[in-house]
């Protein structure tokens, strides 16, 4: 940060997951003191919390987040490798049954991070709890936001804990509070209405535990993802590399189709995924935990940018904003790439001047649909294939499904195809590059082939690709 760069006094965040270590990071360069409130007590190590509790399961850190996350902490990836977790090479380590088909693997320079979320979030904490001027408060619930009297600026949050009821001033407040944001709920006693809100139906469940990795097993692979061809097909099943020498193994259905929690039923439910494919891996494999469901009823975009008006002063970011179909592992990355456009736009407005913070928040509402759209666009589109999934559909849908699902059988025998899905995918590219001439018209020629040969004999349905 230039030391040109006028700090201002305190900002609140409110949650304390991913999204809210990494905006209390990015809000430290700018504030003399940021209070971080989270109405869990969060424990002593990398273990589950109460408020995340998707952390039980498999999640990626895509390279955009990857990125973030070392501008900000740097080193984090070397020390966190240092402790076990792996950085892939997304198409080279990366086994992929996508659409009916697998992937090819080739190295393409695009890296993935593997780890457990609670011991990434662990260790991001502990970066952010030693900054001097960050400040954790838990067991504290925000039940209303402070504004000016006419209600156009917050002023700071009102809050109940363990002493009482009290109010906490602030010149800036985030909401990172998750799928539980009552943003909604306090825009609306404010007078602005609330955000409209998209949403896709897909009752999707993830059941997870935990394996020891095989002596035996020759490192095929350190990331092994079997994703169904929908619309026939709504199971999926991966299994990932983890500190400790462990695999996380995750099953998910749609459409209440979900795995069981009993040994037995957890393998059968491996067992009706192609083969060879992740039950191959695990039934002999030792488990080291009892598996465990986590439950996402609905994709869901609160589009705060298309309120007529919104208050000075408020931030909301991460799933307060918008929460995935985490099938593409783009939450955390996403969440991280909100925070970096906060202090993009704090430093760019010039703190040693006069104006300050006044209109940030206009601002930033306006501009993090531009983090978010690709990613939502590539789980919804999908989860939109299903004729069970509920919500509105775009115009010219059949077009899109038919587009993308010829590209995707087409990564599984041009490489270069493939590698520019996955730079759209980790962020590098908008979607737009999937019609530039190279790619496009390999798609379309590939979607002549496939009105006239079976899938089988254009793509690779069968074979687990090796390397």
């Amino acid at each position: 940060m230039s030391n040109s760069v006028r700090k201002y006094g305190h900002a609140v965040v409110i949650g304390g997951s991913m999204a809210g270590l990494v905006n209390a990071r990015v809000l430290a360069d700018y504030f003399d003191k940021v209070t971080v409130l989270d109405r869990d007590e969060r424990p002593e190590g990398p273990q589950p919390r109460k408020g995340a509790p998707q952390g039980q399961h498999v999640h990626v850190l895509l390279e955009a987040g990857k990125r973030v996350l070392e501008e900000l902490f740097p080193g984090l990836t070397r020390d966190m490798q240092s402790e076990g977790i792996n950085v892939i090479d997304s198409s080279r380590d990366f086994a992929w049954q996508h659409f009916g088909v697998w992937k090819v693997r080739a190295e393409c320079g695009i890296e993935t991070v593997l780890c457990t979320r609670p011991y990434l979030e662990w260790t991001v904490f502990q970066r952010v709890k030693a900054l001097p001027n960050v400040h954790f408060r838990e067991r504290v619930t925000v039940e209303e936001l402070s504004t000016d009297a006419a209600k156009q600026r917050v002023t700071g949050v009102k809050l109940k804990g363990p002493d009482g009821e009290e109010t906490v001033e602030a010149d800036l407040v985030v909401d990172t509070s998750g799928r539980g944001t009552r943003a909604p709920r306090w825009l609306e006693e404010l007078g602005y209405g609330q955000p409209e809100e998209e949403k896709v139906g897909i009752d999707l469940a993830y059941t997870s535990r935990y394996y020891k990795r095989p002596a035996s097993f020759k490192d095929e692979w350190k990331l092994l993802v079997q994703y169904p061809r929908s619309p026939d097909g709504w199971r999926a099943g991966f299994i990932s590399n983890v500190e400790g020498d462990r695999w996380i193994v995750s099953m998910n259905g749609y459409f209440g189709d979900h795995a069981p929690t009993d040994d037995q039923g957890f393998l059968e439910f491996a067992r009706s995924l192609p083969r060879p494919g992740v039950y191959d891996y695990i039934q002999d494999a030792e488990p080291l935990s009892a598996p465990v469901t986590h439950k996402i009823p609905t994709s869901r975009w609160l589009h705060y940018e298309r309120l007529p008006r919104f208050p000075d002063r408020l931030i909301v970011s991460g799933d307060a904003v918008c929460s995935f179909n985490p099938i593409f592992g783009q939450g955390m990355t996403t969440a991280s790439l909100g925070a970096k456009l906060l202090g993009e736009l704090i430093r760019d407005r010039g703190l040693s001047t006069s104006g300050g913070l006044t209109g940030i928040a206009e601002q930033f509402r306006r501009k993090l649909p531009g983090v978010i759209r690709i990613p939502w666009f590539m789980t919804s589109i999908m989860d939109m294939h299903y004729p069970q999934a509920t919500g509105s559909r775009p115009p010219g849908v059949g077009v899109m499904h038919w587009f993308l699902g010829r590209l995707i059988e087409l990564t599984s025998v041009d490489a270069d195809v493939y590698h520019q899905f996955l730079r759209v995918l980790h962020m590098r590219d908008g979607l737009e590059s999937f019609l530039q001439p190279g790619t496009a018209l390999s798609v379309l020629a590939y979607g002549a082939k496939s009105l006239f040969v079976p899938l089988p004999e254009r793509a690779n349905v069968d074979r687990m690709p090796r390397v």
